[in-house]
C-alpha cells in the first residue's frame, strides 16, 4: 500500500466541514424553532440523489434526536431492554451487557433493531431478506438505525414494510460533523419515550438545533461522495482496494475494511 490507511475508519475531514464549527460558535446565531427545524430536516435527509429511499411518507410521526445512540437508547428502554440485535452491531449494546442474536435464534415478539446500511458491509445486511421473513414469521418489530446512510451511496431501500416501526438518521456520521450528531426518527405509530417526551415538553437543546440547521444550510446531504467519489476512487486504485458504498471506507480482497477519511481531501 502507498497510503498510510487505518483500521480505524475516521470520518472524512476537510477546511469546509473543520470552518463550521468555528464560524458556528464565532458568530451570534439565531433560534430556530423545533417545527422549522423538522421540516428543514426531513426535506434534507430526503434529498439524497446517491441513494434511492422510499416509503418515508409512511412515518408521519417525526421526531429531533441527538444522535443514532439517541435512537437506540430511546428504543431499549422502551421495551425494557427487550430487545435483540445481530452480531456485529455497535459496542453500545455490549457495553450494557447485551449480547448479540444470530438470524436463526431471532426470538418471537422480541423487537429487532439493526444498523442499514451496516458498517462492516457498507451496505444492506447481505442476509436482510431472510433477516425480514423471519421477522414476518414470527412478529418481531424492526427498528432500523441509519446512522451510516450520512455517507453512503448506491442504497436501495423501501421502508414501508409492515414489520419496520421506525427509523432514525443523524449528521454525524462518515463527515466530520460529529461534534453535534442531531438527527430525525420517523416513527410508523406514535409511541411514548425519552425522544417523544423530550421533543414534547422542548427539551431537545436549542443550540443543538441552531447549530443542525446550520449545517444542514452549509452541507448538502450527499457531500461527501459528491465531493470526493474521485479521490475515493485515486486512493482505492493505488493502494489496490476496492471501493465500498462508504465514501470513508475501502476493503480488501479479504473484505477487511480500511478508513480513508484522513486522507480524501488531499488525495
Amino acid at each position: 500500500m502507498q497510503d498510510t490507511l487505518s483500521k480505524i475508519l475516521f470520518p472524512i475531514r476537510d477546511q469546509h466541514l473543520t470552518s463550521l464549527k468555528t464560524n458556528f460558535f464565532s458568530k451570534d446565531q439565531k433560534i430556530i424553532g423545533a417545527e422549522h427545524f423538522k421540516g428543514l430536516a426531513n426535506e434534507w435527509f430526503q434529498s439524497t440523489q446517491c441513494n434511492s429511499l422510499h416509503g418515508w411518507e409512511k412515518f408521519p410521526h417525526v421526531d429531533i434526536m441527538l444522535g443514532c445512540t439517541h435512537f437506540i437508547e430511546a428504543t431499549c428502554l422502551r421495551y425494557g431492554w427487550k430487545i435483540q440485535h445481530l452480531p456485529n452491531e455497535y459496542s453500545y449494546y455490549a457495553l450494557y451487557g447485551k449480547g448479540s442474536t444470530t438470524i436463526d435464534k431471532l426470538q418471537e415478539n422480541v423487537p429487532l433493531i439493526i444498523s442499514l446500511p451496516t458498517w462492516q458491509y457498507c451496505d444492506i445486511h447481505p442476509e436482510w431478506e431472510t433477516i425480514l421473513k423471519i421477522c414476518e414469521q414470527r412478529n418481531i418489530k424492526i427498528h432500523i438505525d441509519g446512522a451510516w446512510f450520512q455517507s453512503a451511496r448506491n442504497i436501495k431501500f423501501d421502508f414501508d414494510h409492515p414489520n419496520i416501526e421506525s427509523f432514525g438518521m443523524s449528521i454525524g456520521k462518515g463527515i466530520d460533523l460529529q461534534w453535534n450528531r442531531i438527527g430525525l426518527r420517523w416513527s410508523r405509530q406514535k409511541s411514548i419515550d425519552s425522544i417523544t417526551l423530550m421533543n414534547k415538553l422542548d427539551q431537545i437543546h436549542h443550540t443543538a438545533i441552531a447549530c443542525g440547521a446550520y449545517i444542514m444550510n452549509n452541507v448538502e446531504k450527499d457531500y461527501a461522495w459528491n465531493k470526493y467519489a474521485d479521490a475515493n476512487k485515486r486512493i482505492a486504485d493505488r493502494n489496490g482496494l476496492q471501493q465500498t458504498n462508504s465514501c470513508h471506507v475501502l476493503k480488501d480482497e479479504d473484505n477487511q475494511l480500511w478508513g480513508i477519511g484522513q486522507l480524501v481531501a488531499g488525495a
